[in-house]
């Protein structure tokens, strides 16, 4: 796929306060193919400009046949030559209207393409923060329909305003050649246009913003009904998430109903105009015929012309709310294309080798829009090779001291510090190449377990592979599968069970042979023989590597090297797991609760 637009779509060019330059800053890559469907449009079109000449042609032609029949071959041969003329340009337009549609098509979509990467692009180098506030429904709407609204605008000026502008300046300037008072009844359509669109384009622009908004949430919502299913009707609540829904879509059947009709009358505005002035061009130009100005093929090469400026004119108007959802979109997506949210690891030094030594110095930490802390004034030291537990209630930090280590939050006071580098200070995504986490919620997408296991690395040996799920406790299921590793796993992994899954995500995190594990409650969520498995692959993961562990049943811990102890932001408490038991502390009191 081409990536030459990438370099242009960014927050460089990237305006939403200037919709229509950076609109026409999506053309920069595909002057060429513009440029030769341009052409072929000029040519493809020739017929339809050349008809009403042709048209008053014959009729003068056989006007003049019929009142001095001594010229009568002559005049004939004429509409002969006029028909041949025609027939030669309808012919030729099978082609040039394909070759038209053809670099017209490629650019677009190119254009498509290549601004739905950039927006791909942008989110990968977004930070979680911006993730967190922005719902995966509206970042879909954005990715699909408001790409898809800038690539019907392109269409739009291609296929209509390039035709209407192409064919206004061809009568406008015929006319004002042949008859200049005639060109001032067209050019009165000029100011017509562009008062109503004055008069109509903040509505639509109000009406536009709306809806999408709408759009975005009703998106979001729809993913969240089709995620809550299984709950749904577990709890018998089907009614009550057809009646939510139903409510959102009333909001945007109202919101679209609105924009509707704001259309509506714009365009019934227009027409009425206009036929006062197609009243007006019959009048004017029946009269010059009248007095000998003009002849009989004249009348009708005046008024095939006024009604293609008005077929121009009227195409441009009703195409305009095409134009203002469009503009509309491109705002849309400068929320994350124009996002100043994101890593930048371009200039910073890239990672190479980790030894596995992490250090908090001081470090304090909260989230937007709260008041509190999520950690305060943590420090700690974790040498290579160790194994290290957090335990605490919901809430205390754990989670939160496991994303300051991936870099995917920065502390707001002290500092990260791996090996003898601050965190702040290095290509993140390098350092992330070090690092393999095996989340609570596994993430599994819809492919093979291969494809999951070997998930972002190329050229992975069927050795390497079946090597990381023996070590995870994998092997055995997956051998049982008919497809065995090329089994699909389904939607998220539906089709395995919560302790299959947490395999397979251990096993892609074997297989990259990372310096620094993390298990974020890996097993929280298993029963007694999968957790059993599983807590046996980490044990055999964790050997000669630096591990985090954040522990929901704390007699998993017991082989850990130290225990962190969290309350409420602040280490309460360190030491190994016996130590803890011995000092009846807080440790003790979670571990009682849990014991009970």
């Amino acid at each position: 796929m081409p990536s030459d637009l990438i370099k242009g779509v960014n927050e460089e060019y990237f305006n939403t306060e200037k919709p229509v330059k950076t609109f026409l800053h999506l053309f920069k890559y595909q002057k060429i193919n513009i440029i030769f469907s341009a052409l072929f449009f000029i040519v493809k079109n020739s017929p339809a400009w050349a008809l009403p000449i042709v048209t008053a042609n014959i009729i003068n032609y056989l006007s003049n046949a019929l009142q001095q029949p001594q010229n009568r071959a002559a005049e004939i041969k004429m509409i002969i030559i006029n028909l041949a003329v025609f027939g030669v340009l309808a012919l030729q337009n099978i082609l040039t209207h394909t070759l038209f549609i053809y670099f017209l098509a490629k650019a677009v979509r190119n254009i498509e393409a290549n601004l739905r990467l950039s927006i791909i692009r942008r989110l990968q180098q977004l930070s979680v923060a911006f993730h967190d506030k922005t719902s995966s429904g509206a970042i879909q709407a954005k990715v699909l329909r408001d790409v898809e609204s800038i690539r019907s605008v392109i269409m739009v000026l291609m296929n209509m305003y390039l035709p209407a502008f192409a064919s206004f300046i061809l009568a406008f300037s015929v006319t004002m050649y042949k008859a200049p008072i005639i060109s001032l009844v067209y050019a009165a359509a000029i100011p017509i246009v562009l008062l109503l669109m004055k008069l109509f384009r903040g509505r639509m622009k109000r009406t536009n913003a709306v809806l999408r908004h709408d759009m975005e949430e009703m998106t979001s919502e729809v993913s969240e009904m089709i995620a809550m299913l299984p709950v749904t009707k577990a709890h018998g609540l089907e009614d009550a998430e057809i009646a939510k829904m139903e409510k959102k879509f009333k909001f945007v059947f109202q919101n679209g109903m609105k924009l509707d009709i704001v259309s509506a009358v714009f365009g019934s505005a227009n027409w009425v105009a206009f036929q006062f002035l197609q009243i007006a061009c019959l009048v004017i130009t029946v009269s010059f015929a009248l007095a000998g100005k003009i002849g009989t093929g004249d009348v009708i090469l005046y008024h095939g012309f006024f009604n293609l400026v008005l077929g121009s004119v009227a195409t441009i108007i009703n195409a305009y709310p095409d134009i203002t959802r469009g503009m509309e979109a491109i705002r849309s997506i400068g929320d994350i294309l124009e996002s100043d949210e994101i890593e930048f690891n371009e200039t910073k030094p890239t990672v190479q080798k980790v030894s596995g030594l992490v250090r908090f110095e001081n470090v304090s930490f909260r989230y937007p829009d709260l008041q509190m802390h999520a950690l305060d004034n943590i420090n700690f030291t974790v040498q290579a090779g160790e194994t290290v537990a957090f335990v605490g209630e919901s809430g205390s930090g754990k989670s939160t001291i496991m994303q300051l280590i991936m870099g995917l939050r920065h502390p707001q006071e002290g500092r990260v510090v791996i090996d003898d580098f601050d965190l702040a200070e290095v290509n993140l995504q390098s350092f992330r190449k070090h690092i393999a986490v095996v989340p609570q919620s596994v993430v599994l997408f819809s492919g093979s377990i291969q494809d999951n296991i070997t998930y972002g690395l190329p050229n992975v040996g069927d050795e390497a592979i079946l090597r990381a799920a023996k070590l995870a406790n994998a092997l055995e299921f997956i051998e049982k599968l008919p497809e065995g590793f090329q089994t699909k796993v389904g939607e998220h992994g539906a089709k395995l069970s919560g302790g299959q899954r947490q395999r397979i995500a251990i096993a892609r995190a074997l297989i990259r042979n990372p310096d620094i594990l993390i298990f974020d409650e890996a097993t929280s969520a298993l029963d007694v023989i999968s957790e059993k498995l599983v807590q046996d692959a980490i044990d055999t993961m964790v050997k000669g590597k630096t591990c985090f562990i954040v522990a929901h049943r704390l007699s998993t811990i017991r082989s850990a090297d130290k225990l962190f102890v969290l309350r409420k932001g602040e280490i309460v408490e360190s030491g190994t797991y016996q130590e803890l038991i011995n000092a009846n502390g807080e440790f003790a009191r979670l571990q009682s609760l849990q014991t009970r």
